[in-house]
């Protein structure tokens, strides 16, 4: 049955997402607090990644973390760093590539080197963003993929080609992300498809608007949580995520992951991890936190807890992870690296567009 979406549950969604994601997002501070400890204040995103990490902390005595939560996607983060900066409060951030290079070219993040953070020597220097001058500016922990993926057990169809997401039966099906998530890249996606690119949009805004029509879209998330609560409770069977949030339903649900399935189907590579604000007063206790966090063990554990495939070349790839290891043909086959820093600079524009063009289709 097609769900009723109108414009006015599209923002009174957004806005609840927001809501969520800042009552969540109030401080989370570990335990056993000794005195003399310093206090980081770090951003993550919500579940799954703030349960694994926490697990990983739970042996960590060096220092006391105080938790606000990525609201909706993470470039959201962005606004808040500018709007409080230079006085930002935050320590330590969570990101993912298209974010790692705005922070970069804005000039919020601290330098690093394997003095300071030991365990970025096992991390492959070519997936660490790097600045003009060639300064590592970030401390990658995971390698992700953003990419097209179903419910083995509820999805109708077989899904062969990217087509197939325009399949009657498939009616309310599809959980599609708004344009903050993903930096908009399931539309890049579209675009793909149809001989466009992410500096060519307009033939998958067009395949945007043809599947709004069709009634196939059941729910518009905004954040992780909501496409891992839509996914889990049965409502839709479809969407496109990253590993991580997929793996909050994989968990207790079978999944089909459209990786290599079709080169119609485009997924998208990424690299997860941290950065050090420039204007932290606390460097090297994020330093040593950060550390911590990517040890080859803690990024095996952490890892494996998400279903990703770690950064570090000490660190073990769990099982079960074939949909995520490409070869090099596979990679030109089915993958696709966008061009990020376009790419992050296009968000503001791309919501005003699914916003004004999109959601007054849906059904």
């Amino acid at each position: 049955m097609t769900k009723n979406i109108t414009r006015r549950r599209f923002m009174e969604g957004a806005a609840a997402g927001g809501l969520t994601a800042a009552t969540i997002g109030s401080a989370l501070p570990f335990r056993n607090r000794a005195w003399a400890k310093e206090t980081i204040t770090g951003v993550e995103w919500g579940p799954p990644y703030i349960d694994e990490t926490k697990k990983i902390l739970a042996k960590y005595d060096k220092a006391d973390l105080t938790w606000e939560l990525h609201q909706g996607g993470a470039a959201a983060i962005l606004a808040k760093i500018k709007a409080t900066w230079p006085n930002t409060a935050y320590d330590v951030v969570d990101m993912w590539s298209p974010v790692f290079v705005s922070c970069v070219k804005e000039g919020w993040a601290e330098p690093l080197t394997a003095k300071e953070v030991p365990n970025l020597a096992d991390v492959p220097a070519g997936v660490i963003t790097k600045d003009a001058k060639g300064n590592f500016m970030n401390v990658p922990r995971n390698l992700n993929f953003a990419l097209f993926a179903a419910r083995g057990d509820t999805v109708p169809i077989e899904i062969k080609k990217i087509d197939d997401l325009f399949d009657p039966k498939l009616k309310g099906q599809i959980a599609w992300p708004s344009p903050i998530l993903n930096t908009c890249l399931q539309v890049v996606a579209l675009s793909l498809a149809n001989g466009g690119s992410e500096t060519n949009m307009e033939p998958g805004w067009k395949a945007l608007k043809e599947l709004a029509k069709t009634g196939n879209i059941g729910r518009v998330v905004f954040t992780t949580t909501d496409i891992i609560n839509t996914l889990s409770s049965g409502e839709t069977s479809v969407t496109f995520a990253d590993l991580g949030t997929l793996s909050g339903v994989a968990a207790n649900f079978p999944m089909k992951y459209y990786t290599k399935t079709d080169p119609s189907i485009k997924c998208f590579l990424a690299v997860e991890g941290w950065i050090v604000l420039s204007n932290s007063k606390k460097k090297q206790a994020a330093f040593d936190f950060i550390n911590f966090l990517v040890s080859p063990e803690n990024s095996t554990a952490w890892c494996a807890g998400m279903q990703v495939p770690p950064a570090s070349s000490k660190a073990k790839a769990a099982k079960g992870l074939e949909h995520a290891v490409f070869t090099d043909e596979e990679l030109k086959k089915y993958a696709h690296l966008p061009d990020y820093e376009y790419v992050s600079k296009q968000i503001d524009p791309w919501v005003k567009r699914f916003e004004s063009e999109v959601v007054p289709l849906l059904k």
